[in-house]
């Protein structure tokens, strides 16, 4: 009884939200920004700083991270249905020249919005960071979904997207009840991503994705939600 309360308040929640992200049905194609850092950042040398920015879109729009015209990380996204899409920018060990203007970008079918941060690295640098590339690191998840609503029997792609520099590192991914997933011909990680293939009711809830090595561990969420076959988001 209790779980079908908890499933019931879970699906209201993700419906009152699917309202902001925007129109939802057919022909509305769009993409706008949920959220952005702010216009400007002062961050102290030899600090980290990182960087969030999430768009919602029909479909999920792909989100990146530029500076100077190139490209830094992106969260690619997927024509399979409305959500709300994650990426992130994570500086370590931050320096003068890490000053500058970065830029968000939000894509999808076409249309195109972006938002600029201006960074500022002040002080003197200071030791207890290890410069880039120096060692190995704790991983950052860079890019995820919030959200995503996807037409049932469609394949649905959840990312979780790790930064390089990490190395090698486990990957777990957990159902809604906080169990391991159990790889079949309808779930499969590849690589760090969870492929949820023929998506049907039964697969509704939310999904975590855990990365770790031994410098650190990372975690991340989506909620998935199926649409009947007649609702076309696009």
């Amino acid at each position: 009884m209790h779980t079908h309360i908890h499933t019931l308040l879970a699906v209201n929640t993700l419906l009152v939200s699917s309202l902001a992200l925007g129109p939802p049905f057919k022909g509305d194609a769009f993409v706008k920004f949920k959220e952005v850092p702010p216009m400007e950042i002062i961050a102290r040398n030899s600090g980290s700083i990182s960087l969030l920015c999430s768009a919602a879109g029909n479909p999920s729009p792909t989100v990146s991270w530029y500076r100077d015209g190139v490209k830094l990380t992106t969260t690619q996204g997927s024509d399979a249905g409305l959500g709300e899409t994650w990426a992130k920018l994570f500086l370590p060990c931050v320096n003068s020249e890490d000053s500058g203007v970065y830029e968000c970008v939000g894509e999808a079918v076409g249309q195109q919005i972006s938002a600029e941060t201006k960074l500022d690295v002040v002080g003197h640098p200071h030791f207890g960071c290890l410069p880039r590339g120096a060692g190995g690191s704790a991983p950052k998840i860079l890019g995820w979904y919030n959200t995503v609503m996807v037409q049932s029997d469609r394949t649905a792609v959840l990312p979780c997207r790790v930064n390089d520099k990490a190395g090698k590192v486990q990957v777990l991914w957990r159902d809604s009840a906080g169990q391991p997933i159990e790889e079949d011909d309808n779930m499969q990680v590849k690589g760090t991503d969870l492929v949820i293939t023929r998506v049907r009711w039964a697969h509704m809830g939310r999904y975590t994705c855990t990365v770790q090595n031994g410098f650190g561990v990372d975690m991340i969420s989506t909620f998935v939600y199926p649409l009947a076959p007649a609702m076309n988001l696009v």
